[in-house]
C-alpha cells in the first residue's frame, strides 16, 4: 500500500511539473523576467496543447516573445555585423500570433504587453529586413510570403517610418522572380507611388513593360526616370535601348554616341552599352566597353560571351580586308591584317572557351570554337572539339 501511495506521489509531482512547464503564466514569468528564449520554448508546449491553444492569451503571449526576440537580434545585428539571428521567423511568427489573438479575442490585452491593435500596425521593419534575406538567399517564395506580410502591416494605417517604396520594390522584385508580370508591375508602381528614391524601381519596370510591347509605358516611364536622375547610367542606357528597341536606330545611336563618361563607370550599364553598339554591328565599340567590364567582372559569362563575339566579327572582317589586299597585291598589307585577324581569332577563342567552362553543354559556343580553330589552323583542338560534339 505504501510503495502504491509512493508512485501516485511521483505521477502526481511529474504531472504537475509537466503542468507547470508548458503553463501560459510561466511563460508570462519568464517574458517579465527578459528570458525570451525560454519563455519562447514554454509558449510554443502551449500552443500545442488542446486547453492553452485556443486561448487569446495564449497567442497573444507568444506575440509579444517573438517581437522581443526579433527586436533583440535585430538591433544586436545592427550594432555587431558578426551576430548570428538564432530567430530568424521570429518577425512573422509574432505577426501572425497577433493575427490569431485578436481572431479569438478582439479585445485581448495582458500587462505589460503590446495588444494586436498596438503591434500589426508597427511590425512591418523587421517582417521586411526578415523577407529581404530571404531575397538574399534566393528563396524567392519564402519572401514572397513574408513581405506580403510586411506590406499588410505598412499599410495597415500611415506608417510610422515611412519606408519610400523600399518595401513595395522588393516585394515587386520577389514576384518578378516568380514570374508573375502583373503582381511585380503593381507593386514597382505601388513604390513609385511611395516615393521611391530607387532608380531601379524604374529600370526593372521599364524592363517588364519591354517583355509585354507596351512602348507607351516604356517612354513614360524613361521621361519619369530622367526627371528624378537626370545622369543615372541605366537611364540613359535604357533610353537608348528604347529606340533600338523601336528600329529608330539612327535615334538611338545618336543617344549612344552622347553618353556622359561617368556612365561607364558603372558595370552594367558598360554592359549594356556594348550589347547596343553589337546589335548597331559596331564591333571595335562595342570590344572597347566590354574589356573595360572584363578588367572588373572576368567570370561574367554575358561578358565573356560577347567578347568572343566581339574579337570573331572583328577577326573575321579583317581577314576579308586582307584577301582584298591580296587580290589587289599588297602583299605586305595583306599580311599584317592577317596576323591581326589570327590575334582578335584567338582572342575569341579564349572568351568562348572560359564561356564554355560556364555553359559545358553549350553546342553552339562549341561548334563556334571548332570553327576558329579550324580557321587557326589549330587541328589538334578542333579534332577535340569535334569530339566533343559528337559526344553530346
Amino acid at each position: 500500500m505504501k510503495k502504491l501511495f509512493t508512485i501516485a506521489i511521483i505521477t502526481f509531482c511529474i504531472t504537475m511539473s509537466f503542468a507547470q512547464k508548458v503553463s501560459p503564466t510561466r511563460a508570462y514569468n519568464l517574458y517579465y523576467d527578459k528570458d525570451f528564449v525560454k519563455a519562447k520554448e514554454c509558449i510554443d508546449a502551449c500552443i500545442t496543447d488542446e486547453k492553452f491553444g485556443s486561448k487569446a492569451s495564449t497567442w497573444l503571449y507568444k506575440a509579444n516573445i517573438e517581437y522581443q526576440i526579433a527586436s533583440s537580434e535585430y538591433s544586436a545585428k545592427q550594432q555587431d555585423e558578426s551576430f548570428v539571428i538564432t530567430h530568424p521567423a521570429a518577425p512573422q511568427e509574432a505577426y501572425k500570433a497577433f493575427k490569431k489573438a485578436q481572431e479569438l479575442n478582439k479585445n485581448v490585452e495582458a500587462t505589460d504587453m503590446m495588444s494586436p491593435y498596438e503591434a500589426l500596425p508597427r511590425l512591418y521593419p523587421l517582417i521586411f529586413i526578415e523577407g529581404v534575406n530571404e531575397l538574399i538567399a534566393n528563396n524567392f517564395k519564402s519572401a514572397n510570403d513574408i513581405l506580403a506580410l510586411a506590406a499588410e502591416s505598412y499599410e495597415m494605417q500611415k506608417p510610422e517610418y515611412p519606408l519610400k517604396g523600399e518595401l513595395y520594390y522588393y516585394y515587386a522584385y520577389s514576384f518578378e522572380m516568380l514570374n508573375d508580370a502583373s503582381n511585380a508591375q503593381k507593386y514597382y508602381q505601388k513604390a513609385i507611388d511611395d516615393g521611391s528614391e530607387n532608380i531601379n524601381v524604374y529600370v526593372r519596370l521599364i524592363e517588364s513593360y519591354k517583355k509585354q510591347d507596351q512602348k507607351d509605358k516604356v517612354l513614360d516611364l524613361i521621361s519619369k526616370a530622367k526627371a528624378k536622375s537626370p545622369n543615372d547610367a541605366n537611364v540613359l542606357i535604357a533610353e537608348a535601348d528604347y529606340y533600338y528597341w523601336i528600329e529608330d536606330k539612327k535615334k538611338g545611336r545618336e543617344l549612344l554616341d552622347k553618353l556622359p563618361a561617368s556612365t561607364f563607370q558603372v558595370p552594367e550599364a558598360v554592359v549594356n552599352a556594348a550589347n547596343l553598339y553589337i546589335k548597331d554591328e559596331e564591333y571595335v565599340k562595342a570590344e572597347s566597353l566590354l574589356k573595360k567590364a572584363y578588367d572588373r567582372t572576368p567570370d561574367n559569362y554575358v561578358v565573356v560571351y560577347n567578347l568572343g563575339v566581339c574579337c570573331d566579327q572583328i577577326g573575321n572582317a579583317k581577314y576579308m580586308e586582307a584577301n582584298k589586299l591580296d587580290i589587289n597585291g599588297d602583299k605586305a598589307g595583306a599580311k599584317t591584317l592577317k596576323e591581326e585577324a589570327d590575334g582578335y581569332l584567338n582572342r575569341a577563342a579564349t572568351y568562348f572557351e572560359k564561356a564554355l567552362a560556364q555553359q559545358s553543354n553549350d553546342l553552339t559556343l562549341m561548334r563556334k570554337l571548332k570553327e576558329i580553330y579550324l580557321r587557326l589552323l589549330q587541328k589538334d583542338k578542333a579534332d577535340a572539339m569535334d569530339k566533343r560534339i559528337n559526344q553530346q
